[in-house]
């Protein structure tokens, strides 16, 4: 028999030969597989040791005494070239054989009446035997045959080495770096990368440390690992962490999603998974999209002549720049459930594509306009008008105001708009214009004289334009006043004419005012 040992654990199955033990372990298989061994296993372990190739070379070089003699049922004769062992008998008889006689010494006896010298056989699944007489029978189930084929389905491992510059982990997940003349070199795989995840071989078997030979698993079960985080039927899929793996979901793009296979087994230590790589294609790597070198922004179109998808400007489709104006939109025929949240921006729209007569009331509301998607120059004059302006939820009396940031609402307005209804806001004594007399009637109703006093800027920042009515109720006499650096005009003076008399203040300037009504000097 040859033998030969490896210089580390190995773990391996050959020919039908299972090879595993530590470091230093002595195995032995036929001298005639000695050949077919060392070109299979070379390459991946270079730590094999051969010990004995040839079993008759160590015979011969053993004997090396210059005496020999035999005993029963041993002979030994001489010849110029040397001895020749043999085994012989003067007196059994043709067809005996040499048995044991169960005291440590052998003789020649006949065989059983059987001849077979067996007396009982048995059988292991899926193979069954049976003695009757002198016939042995042995059978082997089919189907029992059929499903271990199936079910001891050769795990496919491949021989790699480590080049990665770090320790691999039994469990990690690994990619083709490269090759060494002789081996696949292999580094930790990232969903993160194209690089790093569209040449994923497998997961590790084993551990192996920088420049150390082992084997990946790319089709077949992986045992003892950690798989807690997961349950049983959990799909397995690359993670962005190098070498890592993820359960039920791959990540979210743009990371590259790359199946690894499924969990059989959920445990911390004993888990398993059914490794079978499949990876993702990105579009430009299936065979019939051809989007290499192309601009952004560009539409797939089906072209017949190169037989697949190309990205091609909408132009060379007969789509031309402002393809669609208002002789291309039936009248009402966009509505608002028709038109994507921000779908729309000044770039789609041709200068006067759109006029009244193409737009349905309530058609276009904010949520579907992008911003700054309407500009003037993309409106026809008198295109929109007010049948084309729709109020929404807004109640009867609102109005259109600005927000301040480019947008308008309708809302309650509550200040800031003039009405026709005047507040009256009846004074007894000396007082000072405040900014809520704005568009009132400061009424007087004292029997005595007081003054009303217009205040400066400074303090009470009515805006250019207000107005305030003042109005003589009483019998005392009321006299408009300038507050400090305040200057007041009027025509006539600035002292109501008699009970009943009003004047209005408007201001025309930061501190400079105008009285107009029945005043006297």
């Amino acid at each position: 028999m040859a033998t030969f040992k490896f210089g580390r654990d190995i773990n391996i199955h050959w020919n039908g030969y299972d090879i595993k033990g530590p470091a230093d372990t002595v195995f032995s298989i036929p001298d005639q597989l000695y050949e077919e061994f060392e070109g299979d296993l070379r390459g991946a372990e270079p730590s094999l040791e051969w010990l004995d190739t040839n079993e008759f070379l160590t015979l011969t070089n053993a004997v090396s005494v210059t005496t020999l003699e035999g005993s029963f049922p041993i002979s030994v004769t001489s010849t110029t070239s040397g001895k020749i062992i043999g085994v012989t008998s003067s007196t059994a008889s043709d067809g005996f054989v040499l048995t044991a006689n169960g005291s440590g010494g052998v003789a020649w006896e006949s065989l059983p009446a059987d001849a077979t010298g067996i007396t009982n056989i048995i059988g292991t699944s899926p193979i069954s035997a049976a003695v009757s007489g002198t016939t042995a029978t042995i059978s082997i189930d089919q189907a029992l045959l059929s499903v271990a084929t199936s079910l001891v389905a050769e795990t496919l491992r491949t021989p790699v080495k480590n080049s990665s510059g770090s320790t691999i982990s039994k469990g990690q997940v690994v990619y083709v770096t490269g090759a060494d003349g002789t081996n696949a070199l292999i580094g930790l795989s990232t969903a993160s990368t194209e690089a790093g995840s569209s040449k994923t071989l497998g997961i590790a078997a084993s551990t192996m440390t920088q420049n150390e030979f082992g084997y990946v698993i790319e089709n077949g079960q992986l045992s003892n690992i950690d798989t807690s985080a997961a349950t049983a039927g959990s799909s397995v899929w690359l993670g962005n962490t190098p070498g890592s793996y993820v359960f039920n979901s791959p990540p979210a793009e743009p990371s590259h999603s790359v199946y690894l296979g499924v969990v059989t087994k959920a445990n911390p230590s004993t888990g398993e998974i059914l490794v079978k790589v499949q990876n993702g294609y990105e579009l430009d790597e299936l065979h019939n999209v051809f989007v290499g070198g192309v601009s952004t922004a560009l539409p797939l179109v089906y072209s017949s002549t190169s037989s697949g998808w190309v990205a091609q400007a909408l132009s060379s489709v007969g789509i031309a720049d402002n393809a669609i104006v208002a002789a291309k939109i039936a009248a009402a025929a966009v509505g608002s459930a028709a038109i994507a949240s921000g779908s729309i921006n000044s770039t789609h729209i041709g200068a006067n594509a759109v006029v009244l007569g193409d737009i349905a009331a309530g058609a276009v509301d904010s949520a579907a306009l992008a911003s700054n998607a309407v500009v003037s120059e993309k409106i026809a004059a008198a295109a929109v008008g007010t049948a084309a302006i729709w109020s929404g939820a807004a109640t009867s009396g609102q109005l259109l105001q600005a927000n301040g940031s480019g947008g308008a609402s309708f809302q309650t307005v509550t200040s800031g708009v003039s009405t026709l209804d005047i507040t009256a806001n009846v004074q007894t004594a000396a007082y000072t214009l405040a900014l809520t007399d704005k568009d009132k009637m400061v009424e007087v109703t004292l029997g005595t004289a007081l003054n009303i006093t217009i205040p400066p800027n400074s303090s009470v920042a009515f805006g250019t334009g207000a107005q305030v009515h003042i109005l003589r109720a009483g019998a005392g006499a009321v006299t408009i006043v300038a507050g400090t650096g305040v200057t007041v005009n009027s025509s006539d003076g600035l002292k109501l004419r008699a009970q009943w008399s009003s004047a209005t203040a408007i201001k025309r300037a930061t501190n400079t005012w105008v009285v107009l009504g029945d005043t006297i000097p």
